[in-house]
């Protein structure tokens, strides 16, 4: 018989659906490394390069969280991140900044424009899905 022949899939473990993550970044390969990690810890990635279409997408889509960066093509990222702050619609969804910007004060800008972490470039993937997972909860919490 065939079915006998073919030898078992090896199972692949389950992630429970965890929700949408919007990345922001205006460089291509940075998106797709954290898409494919927030992917593997069972959120869906939704991708954008641009700061207009975020808000967009973040109205349109409410995902659980946002990876924003600082220096986007057509607005800054802090700007972004204001305005998805007071928004009655986007307020609750945590913000979690991504900049190579070494100027002293961005951590205090940071938090001014109502993000929730900031983290630094380069960065390991790893931690960035740590903190977005602590700053998902922490807003599941509130």
């Amino acid at each position: 018989m065939i079915a006998d022949a073919i030898p078992e899939l090896e199972s692949t473990p389950t992630i429970d659906y965890r929700g949408e993550i919007l990345i922001c970044d205006d460089e291509p390969d940075i998106c797709e490394s954290l898409a494919l990690f927030v992917r593997k810890r069972g959120f869906d990635p939704i991708v954008t390069h641009m700061g207009c279409e975020c808000m967009s997408l973040a109205v349109k889509q409410r995902p659980a969280a946002i990876l924003l960066d600082v220096n986007l093509p057509d607005i800054c990222g802090l700007d972004v991140c204001a305005q998805l702050s007071d928004a009655d619609q986007t307020r609750e969804i945590p913000i979690i900044i991504l900049s190579a910007s070494g100027e002293g004060n961005m951590v205090q800008q940071t938090r001014r424009s109502g993000a929730r972490f900031y983290v630094r470039k380069p960065y390991d993937p790893n931690t960035v899905v740590a903190i977005l997972e602590q700053a998902i909860n922490d807003s599941q919490s509130w």
